[in-house]
């Protein structure tokens, strides 16, 4: 589904039967272009700053050494494996944020390293190289492209909000009314990424454009893409222009009147010779599940070990404060809508507890203990969740669970947003999207809810490896500087 957006109306009002050859904008900028140059720079940055650090640390190894060009070769090895297994040059990719391309990027780099690493000493072509120069270009390459990665989607980012857009539509529909208007929601919502050069109706119907001009407007490199909508009623026409339209270089995209179904399409499929939409799927593929299941796995058992001396001193500090338990138990809704008991250390007096958090906790709340506010401030209060993430009810990231109880503005979640139960289409995680967006605390308003919400569901059709290392490396930095935790 195209993102929402805005973008300048630069259409080029061309009569069809005026000219054959329509005068065609030369400054765009085509997203095949911009890939290009970042591969091109990814090269050319990795093999300039092997050569210059090998010449600095590999002394006496000369250019002409065969351990120079076989670092190189597995280098690029190892990143043709994480373009791919990383998507690192897909364009759902390259269309995210700058931060979250930086950390693909970094993530590649590191998985690219370890591959060197592993083909160089089982092969052992780096034996007699210095390790330095190995740590040298890896700590320049983490700069390069991560650097590299910001500033070309700020760049890109500039290009696409002043019209110089990847792609060139001509729009054809059943009227020139309905193509005038879906060009301008192409525009729009797709965020500057399709520029509509001409809207007209589908040639053979009434006041149609002539199916000679299209064929010119493609062969002079006018449009990239012909988009044809509200064919229901010109059928036999819309057919004769397909079979036109296959004989030239040219994407040609059908939009089918689903609108009342009010769903997106999420892509197009095909069962036997019929051609299928898939309006939904599943968030993670079989191999992804497991992936992000491993992480969960390595991460909880990890930070177990490493915090046992910590979780020893808070619960002797619990103890100490105030009576009663040392963890809470809380009945959430997770996975599929599956009910489970997280647990958290207690920051609550024992007698005024909230099993079924009817009263959201508000900030200066009277029922939090001395050492629960400085538990909560921390976020400690969090650690056992641990033991839910490695019994397989939640994750290290992912949507906040809320408790069975919980309301906003005084209703259940569901009715005041109808859109909410699709936050439990992944597993719950101790932090998430929205926890490192500013939204934490109470959900004291419709405008919070949807907002967390809506951060949420890009975490979950977004997911990656990579944004689950920069959600984690955002928490911590978080746990000392974030104001909103109480």
């Amino acid at each position: 589904m195209l993102n929402v957006g805005t973008t300048a109306d630069f259409r080029l009002d061309i009569p069809p039967k005026e000219t054959s050859c329509p005068v065609v904008r030369h400054d765009y900028v085509r997203l095949t272009q911009w890939i290009a140059a970042l591969i091109a720079f990814d090269i050319f940055g990795v093999v300039s700053i092997a050569l210059v650090v090998f010449r600095v640390y590999a002394s006496p190894l000369r250019y002409d050494d065969g351990q120079l060009w076989a670092g190189l070769a597995a280098f690029l090895v190892g990143w043709i494996v994480a373009a791919w297994t990383q998507s690192l040059y897909g364009r759902k990719t390259l269309l995210t944020e700058a931060r979250a391309l930086s950390a693909n990027g970094l993530i590649a780099c590191a998985f690219t390293f370890g591959i060197v690493l592993l083909l160089g000493f089982s092969l052992k072509f780096i034996g007699n190289v210095s390790r330095v120069w190995l740590l040298a270009w890896a700590m320049g390459c983490f700069v390069w492209i991560g650097g590299l990665r910001a500033l070309w989607a700020y760049y890109l980012r500039r290009s696409l909000s002043r019209g110089k857009c990847v792609d060139r539509a001509l729009v054809l529909a059943g009227s020139g009314c309905d193509a005038s208007h879906l060009s301008n929601d192409i525009e729009r919502e797709s965020r500057g990424q399709i520029a509509v050069v001409s809207a007209m109706t589908i040639p053979g119907t009434l006041d149609g454009a002539p199916i000679g001009w299209i064929d010119e407007a493609v062969r002079a490199g006018m449009v990239d893409r012909i988009i044809i909508t509200k064919f229901e009623d010109a059928i036999e026409e819309s057919r004769a222009l397909l079979a036109r339209l296959t004989q030239v270089a040219v994407d040609v995209t059908f939009i089918p009147d689903i609108t009342k179904l009010h769903a997106p399409v999420l892509k197009v499929d095909q069962i036997g010779m019929l051609p299928a939409l898939d309006l939904a799927c599943r968030p993670l593929s079989a191999v992804q599940a497991m992936l992000k299941r491993a992480e969960d796995l390595f991460l909880g058992c990890l930070l177990v070990l490493l915090a046992t001396p910590l979780l020893v001193i808070i619960a002797c500090a619990i103890k100490l404060d105030s009576a009663g338990p040392v963890l809470f138990g809380q009945l959430r809704e997770g996975y599929h809508n599956r009910v489970f008991k997280v647990w958290k250390f207690r920051t609550m007096y024992h007698e005024v507890r909230d099993e079924g958090a009817v009263q959201q906790t508000s900030r200066h709340d009277r029922r939090v203990t001395r050492v629960g506010r400085l538990l909560r401030r921390l976020s400690l209060d969090e650690l056992p969740q641990l033991i839910n993430v490695i019994q397989g009810n939640m994750s290290i990231v992912g949507p906040r669970p809320h408790a069975l109880g919980m309301t906003s503005v005084g209703l259940p979640m569901t009715q005041v947003l109808e859109e909410y139960v699709a936050r439990h289409r992944l597993k719950p995680g101790i932090t998430g999207w929205a926890q490192v967006n500013g939204c934490r605390g109470e959900v004291a308003s419709h405008e919070k809810l949807r907002r967390r919400v809506s951060l949420d569901c890009y975490y979950i059709d977004h997911w990656s490896l990579s944004l689950d290392l920069w959600i984690i490396l955002r928490t911590l930095s978080l746990l000392l500087f974030d104001s909103g935790a109480y």
